[in-house]
């Protein structure tokens, strides 16, 4: 059976968060009392992530020179590469910036990958806004993944993070790493847990037969 793949990008296709990255670079200092404020749930990623970004202090062209310094997974090209030749459809769904992911891919000569991302819009001289073209009703993301999975194929999500806990329960198979490993872990629920993108590359000719999970388990690594 056909199955489709999307791929979170801060932590997952990159070696570290591009936004905390931005912010720590960018921002005025109080970006920081936001995020805490997020963390302590008083308001959802959507609403913490517009605050933040009217506190960015930065030109477009700065901008970009800081975001082609981020380091990614070196064998994320070869695993779009590999996906791209067996007609595997796969996209890029990000609760981050829309500019950094397409530039950071561009970089890794990684084009024609769909890309669903919060939209970040200059708005002259140093001054930013984002805004939330994928955002759902009844959920506090900038970007609802969930909303991404409606798909008449069986599903794949390869993620790191607090933004991919919910779509991963939605879906079929689930590569984990960081805090969504140990949470779904500590849940009972099946993941296959990675580091690199080397080793779902290695994976993938075997998918057919790791689709769909058909019970809750304990995560696994890739032998």
């Amino acid at each position: 059976m056909q199955y489709s793949i999307s791929c979170d990008f801060d932590g997952t296709i990159t070696l570290a968060d591009t936004v905390d990255a931005v912010l720590t670079r960018f921002a005025e200092p109080e970006w920081e009392a936001v995020e805490a404020d997020w963390i302590a749930g008083k308001f959802g990623s959507r609403e913490c992530l517009a605050e933040q970004t009217k506190l960015l202090r930065v030109t477009p062209d700065a901008l970009d020179a800081f975001i082609d310094t981020i380091e990614i997974d070196p064998d994320v090209k070869g695993f779009f590469d590999e996906c791209l030749l067996a007609g595997i459809p796969l996209s890029v769904v990000s609760d981050g910036y829309d500019w950094t992911v397409r530039r950071v891919l561009a970089k890794a000569g990684i084009r024609g990958v769909p890309i669903v991302a919060n939209r970040l819009v200059h708005m002259g001289e140093d001054r930013w806004t984002a805004r939330f073209p994928h955002s759902a009703q009844n959920c506090g993301s900038g970007v609802c993944k969930c909303a991404t999975v409606n798909a008449p194929t069986q599903l794949i999500h390869i993620g790191d993070g607090r933004s991919d806990a919910c779509v991963s329960n939605m879906v079929d198979l689930v590569f984990a790493k960081g805090s969504l490993l140990k949470n779904r872990e500590a849940a009972g629920l099946p993941s296959i847990g990675f580091e690199t993108f080397a080793e779902i590359r290695a994976a993938l000719p075997v998918l057919a037969t790791l689709v769909p999970a058909p019970v809750a388990e304990p995560a696994q690594r890739i032998a």
